[in-house]
């Protein structure tokens, strides 16, 4: 996605009012936010408004000459808003402190006439999830269906490849729009394939979500608008790293040396099978060496070796070299292979994630998508961003019918 202008529902606004203690408007004084370098003046009545304003956390400075100097912090812009900030500056008779308030976010938002829910992303970070996909499962009123096609069967692991039906309030699945950064997902062939969730936690600076009713800038939609504002690269270096594993007490088991025949290292085969690992990681900062060019990387790898297992499936995969091994007493990168069954070996299994002998998997599934983007900042009030994100999986689901005999059924490759 690459965007040359800044989308209407993609900013905020502040505006407000600057008057004495007495209630008086104070003509020219300047309201300013010195992390981006924008503001505005008050003109006849004291009022003033700055518009087109990146989402995200700032201070707001006030100063007119003979008047203590304000300063509003943690002040949050949100996407589609306008945040409402008065200022009462007392008289400066003599040299003083500059006078600091902390922000905070209203309780009810004057400017929305509909439910609105935005979530920011130190909340959705904090949050038991894992993508984007999840976080739209947490609303209230939505109900999350695969994809189901004519002869009646669902589409494999959708929700992992982010083509999933969202269901809202009852509405079908098409009459949500999908919004990034302002800019509509919907492909315009296929309908609602195409409106990929599944997106890192990383990469999104804010979530909007507004069920039911909007305003009427929107289309294409009739049961609700999603928007999230994707993450930008700053002054400062950010990194983030988050790991999760079903697989700790194995890594245990393989550092201290258990023996073969504790009951820990008999079970441990399980956890390999069952493997459930995610790492996701963002980064994002100035470019080295480029002013004003700033960059955000942010990914995600998802691997499920299995969510159950079938026993007695003694064939397992050594490594890239192709061979295979059989016998319930097999271990891992063991040099024990007898070159007389590997023709059958091969046609009997080709999950090459099954590298440990006595159970098998029903299928697995490894997801990976990527987000990355650049911010050139032309000026204070003109930015140029260029986005990329793509979701690629690799899945085999289970079915009987290729139990003893699965080589290349079922096994699918998906890129979006």
């Amino acid at each position: 996605i690459i965007s040359s202008f800044l989308f209407a529902g993609t900013d905020g606004t502040i505006r407000g009012k600057v008057t004495d203690v007495d209630g008086e408007p104070l003509i020219g004084a300047n309201v300013y936010m010195p992390a981006i370098g924008i503001g505005a003046a008050t003109n006849m009545d004291g009022s003033y408004i700055i518009l087109n304003i990146p989402v995200g956390d700032y201070d707001v400075m006030c100063e007119y000459m003979g008047y203590q100097k304000q300063t509003r912090t943690d002040v949050r812009v949100m996407m589609d808003q306008t945040v409402w900030l008065n200022f009462k500056l007392p008289v400066e008779a003599f040299e003083g402190e500059e006078i600091t308030v902390t922000g905070e976010r209203p309780l009810v938002e004057k400017g929305t006439t509909s439910k609105k829910i935005t979530i920011g992303k130190e909340a959705i970070q904090s949050l038991p999830l894992r993508d984007l996909t999840e976080l739209y499962s947490l609303q209230s009123g939505v109900v999350k269906i695969e994809r189901v096609f004519t002869q009646g069967k669902a589409e494999p692991n959708a929700a992992e490849r982010g083509i999933e039906e969202i269901h809202v309030r009852g509405g079908r699945g098409g009459e949500v729009a999908y919004m990034m950064d302002g800019m509509y997902l919907r492909n315009p062939i296929f309908g609602s394939i195409g409106s990929g969730t599944r997106l890192n936690l990383f990469a999104i600076k804010e979530f909007d979500w507004q069920p039911g009713d909007f305003n009427a800038e929107y289309g294409d939609a009739t049961s609700g608008v999603s928007n999230w504002h994707t993450n930008s690269g700053g002054e400062k270096i950010e990194y983030s790293l988050n790991l999760t594993t079903s697989q700790v007490g194995a890594w245990i088991n393989d550092a201290i040396g258990a023996p073969k025949s504790d009951y820990d290292r008999t079970t441990q085969n399980f956890d390999y099978l069952r493997a459930y690992d995610d790492i996701s990681l963002g980064l994002g900062g100035p470019v080295l060496g480029i002013p004003k060019l700033y960059f955000w990387f942010s990914g995600q790898y998802t691997t499920n070796g299995s969510s159950s297992v079938f026993e007695f499936d003694d064939k397992a995969f050594l490594g890239n070299d192709g061979l295979w091994s059989e016998g319930p007493t097999f271990i891992l990168n063991s040099d024990d292979i007898d070159p007389d069954h590997l023709a059958q070996n091969q046609k009997n299994l080709v999950n090459p994630w099954d590298d440990v002998a006595g159970f098998r998997g029903f299928g697995f599934n490894n997801t990976w998508d990527v987000f990355a983007k650049l911010t050139f900042k032309l000026t204070n009030k003109l930015r140029f961003h260029g986005a990329y994100w793509q979701v690629a999986n690799h899945l085999k689901s289970f079915h009987p019918r290729y139990l003893y005999w699965d080589q290349g059924r079922n096994e699918l490759f998906r890129d979006t």
